[in-house]
């Protein structure tokens, strides 16, 4: 199938076309694209469609592969941060449609305590996340997520669960995801599913049937319409309402590298097995002035900024308030321990047990970001959870 193709089987001049949009803060217009990658050499160019010209002749854009090419998912090419809205032929559509199909997933509050486990094994299991939203869900909410079961005898048990803790929802992306995170979350009964299904995600990780840790969409349109309810476009729609509390807490970032290594279930376990707890999250992916102005305050003050403002823009990043699991505890103050000095090299040498020492790279690729200042902490946490989300 071509769908199973590797990169060595595709001609020099074969490529696959997809529609983008681009905003251009400068001009305070929104560019429109055609992007056509080559998957022989991993080269991309760019058509302006708008301008019926040339934007940006066939070039190697570094850190951008085939995985990165899918609907939804934004790509960084050259300094611009371009969304990827639609195919730009059937035969790019043939080929990307089921190895990039994306799904949705909510997890429950049954299995918000191993939630590092949970990301970590999604991610081992071939998904993708693009998006990603921690919330609470009123029961007005729950009812309107579920009303595909109105009527069911069920119903009022599923309630009763959602509402009772904080959910994240998720959009994931992988080969065939729908069926296949079906198949992968197994039973919907986690008793059944240990007897017939014990690696399934629901076994695992689930306890009764209503709280079984996993939904997930059954069918195209239910992905659809389950992602819009968390992830809305459009100047009239709202997400559910961030969990933020704003009390005794600090901001952390997982930095793209990190996700892109696979280390965003890892952190949040290692988080989770400190003495902290996670009270809101939600996965980001900022602009070129974003991140510029959310790092205005290291400007001459770190020795490149070119290369810390960089490594926010490699791909998507996931920002959390960080509480603590007791209410004595100075938050700030522990988190910047437990996150260990800001060049990994320096933190595997003399703080071998801290996240950076664990999942860093170096001292801009180091994995987390923390408030280094207390005053800041609010204001960090605003900028993503509400300026950010408005």
């Amino acid at each position: 199938m071509k769908m199973s193709r590797n990169l060595n089987d595709y001609d020099y001049n074969e490529k696959l076309v997809f529609l983008g949009e681009f905003f251009d803060h400068e001009a305070y217009l929104q560019k429109k694209f055609i992007i056509s990658y080559f998957p022989s050499d991993d080269t991309v160019e760019i058509f302006d469609r708008e301008m019926n010209r040339v934007y940006l002749k066939r070039s190697l854009c570094e850190g951008i592969g085939r995985k990165d090419m899918f609907v939804g998912n934004v790509v960084r090419i050259y300094g611009r941060q371009i969304t990827i809205t639609d195919y730009g032929d059937c035969h790019t559509k043939k080929i990307i449609g089921k190895t990039k199909e994306r799904t949705f997933v909510l997890i429950k509050p049954s299995a918000m305590d191993k939630l590092g486990d949970v990301i970590a094994d999604i991610e081992a299991r071939g998904f993708q996340i693009s998006r990603m939203r921690m919330c609470n869900l009123t029961r007005k909410q729950t009812l309107e997520f579920y009303e595909q079961k109105k009527g069911d005898a069920f119903l009022p048990f599923i309630l009763e669960h959602i509402v009772s803790g904080s959910v994240v929802a998720l959009e994931v992306v992988g080969n065939d995801a729908i069926e296949r995170f079906k198949k992968e979350a197994g039973p919907n009964d986690p008793l059944e599913g240990r007897k017939t299904a014990p690696n399934s995600l629901r076994a695992l990780y689930g306890q009764q049937a209503a709280s079984n840790g996993f939904h997930c969409a059954n069918t195209l349109q239910d992905a659809i319409r389950e992602a819009c309810f968390f992830f809305p476009e459009g100047i009239d729609r709202k997400p559910p309402a961030t969990t933020i509390t704003l009390k005794n807490s600090t901001c952390c970032i997982v930095k793209p590298h990190a996700i892109q290594e696979g280390k965003l279930g890892y952190i949040l376990k290692s988080i989770y097995e400190g003495a902290f707890k996670i009270t809101a999250m939600q996965m980001f992916y900022l602009s070129n002035a974003n991140a510029d102005e959310f790092l205005e305050v290291y400007k001459g003050v770190v020795s490149d900024f070119h290369a810390l403002l960089l490594s926010y823009l490699d791909g998507p990043l996931v920002a959390m308030e960080i509480s603590g699991k007791h209410e004595e505890m100075d938050v700030h103050k522990a988190f910047r321990e437990y996150a260990g000095p800001s060049d990994p090299d320096i933190a595997r040498q003399i703080r071998p047990h801290t996240l950076r020492a664990k999942f860093g790279n170096d001292k801009y690729k180091n994995a987390i970001h923390c408030t280094d200042l207390p005053e800041d902490t609010v204001l960090e946490l605003e900028y993503f959870f509400k300026i950010l989300n408005d």
